[in-house]
């Protein structure tokens, strides 16, 4: 099965190659771009104890073939190559990247040993239709229902960490979407997918404007467990921007005795004249299953769904930025969660050494007030440089 997933994305990383040869295909109909990122890491306790270092290159190809004016076709992979202790000192962390939450696996370590792995992931392959009022996208792509920027309810489809900042693009689902829009800012959508346990995912969506506000409801069933509902809207308070949602799940089975679960989050943001920029998001997390203890798994996106967004009870984010010059911005984020005792500092700086090129500093530092065997301090410090084409 293995063999028959590497034939499958040695296929996809060419297919590029062979459309750009045909003949009948013009040389404007077909796009591509991408990146390439090298990120040093270290993980310790504290500067005298042990670090785990690890280093990663990471490599993104997006290719988009515009075969008429109704039909798109897309293809997105990343190539990551990962060396470092990280691997003997997180046993199953090399697992994580062939993490594939799809019908088809599309996801391998090409090659792994003690200290290293190399991995190619396809997250978008899709084949999309566009007349008018009418869109239909079916293949692997992003679903993006959610309106906050950290915790996002509504997003059942395609869950994501904040936490892992190095994905960008966010995981995609193997999934059907059909989208009409009744005018300029209404829009009717219907999607499915299947997972990884052949699972169905299907919900309904429905936005409007009303009040200056983008209003959604949505409903439907997620992975064939619980019956879902829920709400979100994104607009201006003030002068700033004020965004929302909230879900309730209720499992299916045994529906009328079983006790449902309810998220909702809400965040604000507000730029002053002088370009700093505040931001803060509040989390309600009812799912009581969720864990109180943040491990190295919540700092990706595999393990993620709509009902296990972050630990449980109540959590806040607030963050500010400020640009020091035209090349040089600035940030300094925090989590807080009062029912695990944790907060988070993440400062970060950003530095544009040309248009193409660009210099980051990011920590993830983890405090907890009240410490035992399960609950560690564990600092995470990343360098990274990225330079995209």
């Amino acid at each position: 099965m293995k063999y028959e997933i590497r034939r499958l994305l040695l296929f996809l990383a060419f297919i590029p190659l062979i459309l750009s040869a045909q003949d009948s295909v013009k040389v404007n109909s077909f796009a591509a771009n991408g990146y390439v990122k090298d990120m040093q890491s270290f993980i310790f306790k504290d500067f005298n104890s042990a670090w785990t270092n690890f280093n990663l290159i990471h490599n993104r190809l997006n290719f988009k073939w515009f075969i008429s004016p109704s039909f798109t076709a897309s293809l997105e992979f990343r190539n990551r190559f990962l060396s470092g202790t990280i691997l003997n000192r997180f046993p199953g962390y090399n697992n994580t990247f062939e993490s594939d939450n799809g019908i088809i696996r599309l996801s391998t370590n090409w090659f792994q040993g003690r200290n290293y792995l190399f991995n190619t992931s396809v997250d978008r392959l899709l084949l999309q239709y566009s007349n008018k009022k009418l869109q239909i996208t079916a293949g692997r792509q992003r679903i993006n229902w959610g309106q906050n920027y950290v915790w996002n309810p509504n997003d059942i489809f395609n869950t994501y960490s904040y936490f892992d900042f190095d994905y960008e693009e966010k995981p995609g689902s193997d999934a059907v979407r059909i989208q009409y829009y009744l005018n300029s800012t209404s829009v009717v959508e219907l999607a499915a997918k299947i997972n990884k346990q052949k699972n169905t995912t299907l919900a309904a969506l429905y936005r409007f404007n009303q009040w200056k506000y983008d209003i959604q409801f949505i409903a439907g069933m997620v992975d064939q467990s619980d019956f879902m509902i829920g709400t979100g809207w994104s607009g201006q308070l003030g002068d700033g921007g004020f965004t929302g949602e909230a879900s309730y799940f209720r499992p299916l089975s045994h529906f009328t005795d079983r006790k449902g679960v309810f998220l909702a989050s809400a965040g604000y943001n507000y730029t002053f004249r002088n370009s700093l920029y505040l931001q803060t998001e509040a989390l309600y997390n009812g799912n009581k299953n969720s864990t109180n203890i943040f491990s190295i798994d919540q700092l990706t996106s595999s393990n993620l769904n709509a009902k296990n967004l972050f630990l449980s009870d109540f959590s806040l984010f607030c963050s500010a930025s400020y640009p020091i010059t035209p090349l040089v911005n600035c940030s300094l984020a925090g989590i807080g969660n009062s029912q695990s005792k944790l907060y988070i500092i993440i400062p970060t700086m950003n530095i544009s050494l040309s248009n193409n090129l660009e210099l980051s500093f990011i920590g993830q530092i983890l405090r907890y007030t009240e410490k035992d065997i399960f609950r560690q301090n564990l600092n995470f410090v990343y360098i990274r440089l990225k330079q995209s084409f």
